[in-house]
């Protein structure tokens, strides 16, 4: 096969597997719990930090217009909430790489704290009301409790995309 349709498969897969974690957060069972843990942040942070390769700004920018229209937020916010906190972590990336887990996972707790805030931030703007603050906690507690699990989650599906592009060249 073609590397374009190798890319395009490739693609197609993280957008897929994306859209997969956008699904699970309107599972009912975060209703009960009255806090939804944002499960495509921590995959955003580990992939910007780890793969950038395998995502992109246009894959970001349809991915939070999708997030947008299923979570009924204005059309935006989340890609500017999206693209902000990437190029930030990019920033940061140099000095993150290479370090122990507890680096890692410190790194993501001040990301899902400046993420989650900036949300709610532009969120409150956007309904000209200042918002219960308490949700950006529960929701920055939660993920910080499931990262372990997402992070295995994360390399088995990197591992899953890579073993799909060297399938393909073999043909």
């Amino acid at each position: 096969m073609t590397n374009t349709l190798r890319l395009i498969t490739q693609q197609g897969l993280v957008f897929f597997f994306f859209l997969c974690l956008l699904m699970a957060n309107l599972l009912p069972l975060w209703s009960s719990l009255n806090v939804a843990p944002n499960f495509m942040s921590i995959i955003i942070y580990l992939w910007a930090v780890y793969r950038p390769d395998l995502t992109s700004r246009r894959l970001y920018i349809v991915l939070g217009i999708t997030r947008d229209g299923l979570f009924g937020y204005p059309i935006g916010v989340s890609v500017f909430e999206i693209l902000l906190i990437v190029s930030i972590t990019n920033l940061l990336r140099r000095y993150v790489l290479g370090r122990s887990y507890w680096i890692i996972f410190s790194g993501y707790g001040v990301f899902s704290i400046l993420s989650h805030s900036l949300l709610w931030g532009i969120l409150s703007w956007v309904k000209g009301t200042v918002l219960p603050y308490e949700v950006v906690i529960k929701t920055t507690l939660l993920n910080m409790l499931i990262y372990p699990v997402m992070c295995q989650l994360s390399i088995y599906m990197q591992g899953r995309i890579d073993s799909l592009g060297d399938q393909q060249t073999r043909f």
